[in-house]
């Protein structure tokens, strides 16, 4: 009787110390889920952010050669703070960029980045001097 007590006790301790041990590592996996998820929404954030940037580059690049007249130099970079603005709302909201919202912005810039390649390129040339 004594024996299968003790077998029993020893059962019941490591079934105990076993599920003590798993838990914890189910629950770092959770906060590892979360965490790569804040990663790609990081990155997101910082991928738009870089993609403006070398756009207001090449906006400011076709102000200063004269390819852009002062219009549709306004026009774009009215344009492009926009979308700055938009982006910069979607991080504020405290859980970075989702796919939705990339998809949005992806499609934005690359409207706007069509209108600047047709602008430069249409030789209204208005700001030379």
């Amino acid at each position: 009787m004594q024996t299968k007590f003790k077998m029993f006790a020893i059962a019941a301790i490591a079934t105990v110390s076993a599920s003590a041990l798993t838990v914890p590592a189910m629950a770092a996996g959770q906060y590892d889920r979360h965490d790569r998820r804040e990663d790609v929404r990081d990155r997101r954030d910082n991928q738009v952010d870089a993609r403006i940037d070398r756009l207001e580059d090449r906006l400011d690049q076709g102000r200063r050669s004269g390819r852009l007249s002062r219009a549709e130099f306004v026009r774009l970079n009215s344009e492009l703070n926009g979308i700055d603005n938009l982006s910069r709302q979607y991080e504020r909201s405290g859980r970075g960029i989702d796919s939705r919202e990339m998809a949005n912005l992806d499609y934005r810039l690359d409207r706007f980045e069509t209108k600047l390649r047709w602008e430069r390129n249409d030789r209204d040339y208005g700001m030379r001097r």
